[in-house]
């Protein structure tokens, strides 16, 4: 009763609590989700075994192996500190709106607006362009299938923007029409995205000959960078890594529609995205051995590096067809996940009003249940954005690049903001207790006083770490991978994030004056 009354008593976020029913929409999502199909949710979007051989083009000339391994270990290992720094973050304030509404929570007063706002938009931008990415990198594996069987073939950015149109709309159907499958797609997907690596990984240790030397991937530094410094070239490597095991927020998004989110989300963040650097790790050391023509690599099949490994090493067309087809399937439905994930994050922001036409995009549904304007808003940003392919390489190859800068700069707001306001004190009850009555409530365990999933004493020098390693991140993911430096090979992330402050602005002074957690419920969400 008093752990009830409690969270009875916590606040939240509902903003415009109106309803909608003579139109056909209300505010609900429904709870579809449990504990392990959101841990396969989770596991499924970032596909983190098999993402990390999308990028072994860069990693032959970049570093080299050793650099892969040795910098996935660290890149990794910082990156599961924000992740369990966020998880901790997510049991204490339990929402959809994970980053934006964690800033507005803890930010002092004054500053909660700009902050939550802020980190809610750049969330949404790095959601944005990783559903862009996703779509984006699907049409290149399946026209790296048309080109295997036909070598004479010569794809046209066209091609690629009609399958990758194709996926997204197929996205939109699954998360407005068929919502009710997402459980069951997710299970489904996580046996396929294991099987297909297991397939892949184990093809690739029977058939690949000769295989490389414990030299070559645990010695051998090679740096056609141009850079003169191998450190510099160490934390430019790093990319692949920081990639791979990503968007540690995924599941919070899922918050409305899973049971018991203050207990739930934290394990899904920490069961999945440790599962994935592990997963992650082994394939990377396994892709390394069983590089057949390290040449090969730097023109591969499509522009998908993994796909050229499996073809110079199974010397089968029908092996590498089935590798391939294990590959779109997975991230196809990866790519759905994405969608569905992102169309949360913009449903809990304009229900905040941190978006125009909040009264719609924050709206469900009621036959549906589906929060549609949100998913159409989100696949017409992506269809839009798509049209690059037709344009400059440079600005695609930036957006394809934009993904983490976002996310991770989101990342720092509340984890920040946490640490200023506890005074950066150790002690885990000390560090959630400092809310005055008029504020947003954190949810904790009566009984400890701390949330639910606590890191205890280790809570407060976990953040400093966290930030400290977002802010290097921020250095690296934006600096250019080869010298000189011209306008072919300049990284242009920290151009799309310009645009992206610039709209933010833009939206600011529309929206913000309007931005508000209202508090008159409770976190609990049970």
């Amino acid at each position: 009763m008093e752990d009830t009354k409690l969270e009875n008593q916590i606040s939240v976020t509902v903003v415009s609590s109106f309803s909608k029913d003579g139109m056909g929409f209300n505010q609900q999502l429904e709870k579809r989700f449990g504990l392990w199909n959101t841990v396969a949710l989770q596991y499924s979007l970032i596909c983190s075994g098999l993402a990390i051989g999308t990028f072994l083009s860069t990693v032959i000339g970049v570093g080299g192996a050793p650099f892969l391994i040795y910098g996935f270990i660290f890149a990794v290992t910082l990156g599961l500190i924000i992740c369990y720094s966020l998880a901790e973050l997510a049991s204490a304030f339990p929402h959809s709106g994970a980053q934006e509404h964690w800033s507005y929570c803890i930010a002092p007063h004054r500053f909660k607006k700009v902050l939550g706002f802020s980190s809610g938009i750049l969330s949404c931008a790095g959601w944005i362009f990783s559903c862009f990415s996703s779509s984006y990198v699907c049409s290149m594996f399946i026209i790296s299938l048309v080109e295997i069987y036909h070598p004479d073939f010569v794809s046209q950015n066209w091609h690629y923007y009609v399958v990758f149109t194709g996926i997204t709309l197929l996205a939109y159907v699954l998360n407005v029409f068929l919502i009710n499958l997402l459980p069951i797609l997710t299970n489904v997907l996580a046996f396929i995205i294991n099987i297909g690596t297991l397939f892949i990984v184990i093809t690739l240790l029977v058939r690949a000959h000769p295989k490389q030397t414990v030299n070559f991937v645990f010695k051998e530094i090679t740096n056609d960078s141009g850079w003169s410094s191998n450190g510099v070239v160490f934390f430019i490597s790093l990319l692949p890594s920081i990639v791979s095991v990503c968007l540690f927020d995924g599941a919070v998004h899922m918050t409305d529609e899973i049971s018991n989110p203050k207990r739930n989300i934290p394990l899904v963040m920490v069961i999945a995205n440790t599962l994935s650097a592990v997963v992650a790790f082994i394939c990377a050391i396994i892709y390394m051995f069983c590089v057949v023509n390290v040449e090969n690599l730097n023109n591969p099949v499509g522009g998908e590096p993994i796909i050229q490994l499996m073809y110079d090493a199974f010397e089968s067309k029908a092996l590498t067809t089935i590798g391939v087809l294990f590959l779109i399937l997975s991230f196809v439905g990866s790519t759905m996940l994405y969608y569905t994930t992102t169309s949360r994050l913009f449903w809990a922001f304009a229900k905040n009003n941190g978006l125009p036409f909040g009264t719609y995009l924050g709206s469900v549904h009621n036959t549906l249940k589906s929060p549609v304007y949100s998913i159409t808003l989100v696949v017409t940003i992506c269809l839009i954005l798509g049209t690059i392919m037709f344009g400059s390489s440079t600005a695609l190859n930036a957006l394809l690049g934009s993904a983490m800068v976002c996310i991770n700069m989101s990342y720092i707001f509340p984890i920040i903001c946490l640490l200023i306001r506890s005074k950066f004190a150790l002690s885990p009850q000390k560090r959630f207790a400092f809310f005055n009555e008029d504020e947003i409530q954190p949810v904790l365990n009566p009984s400890k006083g701390v949330p639910y999933f606590t890191l205890g004493r280790f809570g407060m020098p976990l953040n400093v770490i966290a930030v400290l390693w977002v802010c290097l991140l921020m250095v690296w993911t934006t600096f250019p991978v080869y010298y000189p430096v011209t306008p072919d090979t300049m990284n242009y992330a920290s151009a799309v994030l310009g645009v992206t402050c610039v709209i933010g602005i833009i939206l600011g002074f529309t929206c913000l004056k309007n931005y508000s957690h209202i508090v008159n419920s409770s976190h609990a969400y049970d």
